[in-house]
Parts: structure tokens; C-alpha cells; sequence
């Protein structure tokens, strides 16, 4: 009995040992890296994993993470400080949700700091509070249904804010006055006007941010230019004249196969196929063929870019852990405006949206 007392534990420790020894696995990142992009930019696994999951979580490719970066080694600036922000922004040229690279505030003030002329900054003056009520038709889920409703927010802000930042010029002390007006720059959620999440919470907070950015880009016009910042820039559209962020299109992906109906009946966009034999089905969908309507080379680039679409919007609405987290990623990539007119592809993104939100309804029903 004496014996197996004394074994037992020696057991047991040498069990601890093991485990303690173990080398701990890391798993993979959700975006891999590629070894050239590795070697290029010098980023360890880790570092990568800290900049993926941590500082950039919303970043959906390895090339707006990768644009970051060049932004960050261009400028000399510590990435991990994260001085630059990844914006999802729709482009009106390209018909489509596209990633891009802006400053935040932290790096405007850096800048700044860095010529040796900046002589600091006033507080920040706001003007009279003003209680307005925004309205607008958003999507909602009712029933499993998509349905539009009409939405009635009342937001108290101030009209504007002021700042004034110095510098010094030739040995003397000047002022640069600049001054925003909330109504002109808060940003909106899609085409409708209601204030999004963040400039309804922090009316102030959002506008202190866009004035001083303002207020430095006229103090310092030789390091800033016209260079906005992320704040400044979140819910815009990108026209033909912005170039100061470069913009990653989606990769373009080859047709996928046709898929079997689902076992629900879902509503066709039309009776039967094109004549032409040039429709594609996908998710019980047939996408008509526009190439007659433009060049061949046109109408291939476009169609790769749609069906690159779909399989974005129908993998993070899968990978979403709640309903709410489904209609944020709706609400961001917004396929009802990026196939404004395209009533098939309106209605795809629909029906992918629709399998995509069973999940949460059979969940509820099983807990009731």
C-alpha cells in the first residue's frame, strides 16, 4: 500500500512536467499570410496574428492589411499603434464595396508634431445644441421576411465646432482657424439620412475629431494636403476624383458551378432561362448574361466581380454569431445600392441574406 501511495504522485507529476513542456500550438490566422508578404514586410506569425485579430478584426483581405503596412513603412509610423485605419468604403466607379487606407487623428497630430513648428491647439468651441429628428427606410428581418420599415431617430448635436491650431512660421506665432458644421460631415447609414451608431452617440466626440483634423490640414498644408482623416471619411463614396487612398477590388473568382434548389421554394427572377444559354445559376438564381450590353472583356470583369460579391456576402453572413452581427455586415457591404437596378442580383443578395438568418430563427425556436 505504501508503494502505490508513493507512485501515484510521482505519476502525476511527471504528467504536470509534460504538460508544462508542451510547446503551446498557435492556430491559424484567419487571414494566412503569404511567405513573400512575410519576408517583405518582415512580420513574424505572431505579429501578424496581433495585427489580423487584434488592431485591423474587420479587415476582410490580406491586401488592405498589406496597404497598411506599405502606408506605415512609406511614413515611418509603428503600425502597431495603429495610426491608420482599414475604411470599407463603395465606390461609384467600381459598383462595389472596396477596402481603403486612411489616417486617424493619432496620425494627423503626428505629423504635425514631427515638422518642430507645431505650437499646439485651442479647445475645442462648440456651437448652440440642436434636436433634430432623421428618418429613413432601413431593411429589417420580421418573420424571416425582409421587409423595409420606416425609422425615426432624434439626435441632439451641436450645429458646429471651431478650433484653432498654431504654429510657428518665420518666428512667429500664427493661428488657423477652421470650423465644421455636423450636418455637412456626419456620416449616414447607406442612402438614407440617419446618423450612424457612433455620430448618434458622440455627437461631440466625432465632430472635436473632424474640426481638428481640419484645423491641421490648414496649419500644415505642406505635410497634410488634402488628406483626410478616417473619421472624416467613414460612410463616404468614393468618386472618380478621390485618389488619395488606393482601392482593392475584390479578386475576381471563376463562375461556381450551379447549385441543386434549396429544399424551401425561392422565388425565381424569372419563368425560365435566358434564350441565349448565357445565364448562370447560383443559389437556385439565374444571373442573366449582360455581355451583349458591353464589350466581352467588360462584361466578363463585371460578372466575376458580382459572383466575387456573392461569395463575400454569403461566407461572413455565415461566419456572423447573431442576428445583429448579420444585419451590421448587411448594413456595410449594402448589396441592395452596389446592384441598384439589377433586380436579379437585388434578389439574390436577398435570398443568400435569408438562408444566412434561418440559423438564428430555428435557434429560438428550439430554445422556446
Amino acid at each position: 500500500m505504501a508503494t502505490q501511495t508513493q507512485t501515484r504522485p510521482q505519476s502525476r507529476q511527471g504528467e504536470s512536467q509534460e504538460q508544462s513542456n508542451a510547446v503551446p500550438v498557435i492556430a491559424p490566422s484567419r487571414l494566412p499570410i503569404a511567405p513573400q508578404v512575410a519576408k517583405e514586410f518582415d512580420i513574424k506569425p505572431t505579429e501578424w496574428r496581433v495585427l489580423v485579430d487584434q488592431l485591423y478584426p474587420a479587415a476582410k483581405t490580406v491586401e488592405a492589411i498589406m496597404m497598411a503596412l506599405e502606408y506605415c513603412r512609406r511614413r515611418k509610423l509603428d503600425i502597431f499603434k495603429r495610426p491608420v485605419h482599414i475604411v470599407p468604403m463603395w465606390s461609384s466607379q467600381k459598383k462595389a464595396m472596396v477596402e481603403t487606407v486612411w489616417p486617424g487623428i493619432a496620425e494627423l497630430r503626428t505629423t504635425a508634431t514631427r515638422t518642430g513648428s507645431y505650437a499646439g491647439i485651442d479647445a475645442v468651441e462648440f456651437g448652440p445644441m440642436i434636436e433634430r429628428e432623421f428618418s429613413g427606410e432601413i431593411e429589417q428581418w420580421e418573420n424571416r421576411q425582409q421587409v423595409m420599415r420606416k425609422v425615426t431617430k432624434t439626435v441632439t448635436y451641436p450645429e458646429w465646432a471651431s478650433v484653432v491650431v498654431y504654429r510657428i512660421v518665420a518666428g512667429v506665432k500664427c493661428a488657423f482657424h477652421a470650423k465644421v458644421f455636423w450636418e455637412e460631415i456626419y456620416a449616414s447609414i447607406g442612402k438614407t439620412d440617419l446618423p450612424n451608431d457612433m455620430w448618434r452617440k458622440r455627437p461631440r466626440g466625432q465632430l472635436d475629431k473632424c474640426v481638428e483634423a481640419a484645423g491641421l490640414r490648414k496649419a500644415f498644408p505642406e505635410e497634410l494636403g488634402n488628406e483626410y482623416a478616417a473619421e472624416e471619411m467613414e460612410g463616404r463614396t468614393i468618386d472618380h476624383d478621390a485618389t488619395q487612398a488606393p482601392i482593392v477590388a475584390p479578386k475576381p473568382q471563376p463562375p461556381r458551378p450551379p447549385r441543386p434548389a434549396p429544399a424551401e421554394t425561392v422565388e425565381q427572377p424569372r419563368d425560365e432561362a435566358p434564350k441565349n444559354g448565357g445565364g448562370v445559376t447560383i443559389d437556385g438564381e439565374v444571373i442573366e448574361d449582360t455581355a451583349g450590353e458591353d464589350s466581352a472583356d467588360d462584361g466578363d470583369a463585371k460578372r466575376a466581380a458580382d459572383f466575387a460579391f456573392f461569395d463575400e456576402l454569403r461566407e461572413r453572413l455565415a461566419r456572423a454569431a447573431s442576428l445583429d452581427e448579420a444585419e451590421d455586415i448587411w448594413t456595410e457591404l449594402d448589396p441592395l445600392a452596389r446592384f441598384e437596378g439589377d433586380d436579379d442580383g437585388q434578389r439574390l443578395c436577398l435570398n443568400i441574406k435569408s438562408r444566412a438568418v434561418q440559423k438564428f430563427d430555428d435557434g429560438k425556436g428550439e430554445q422556446q
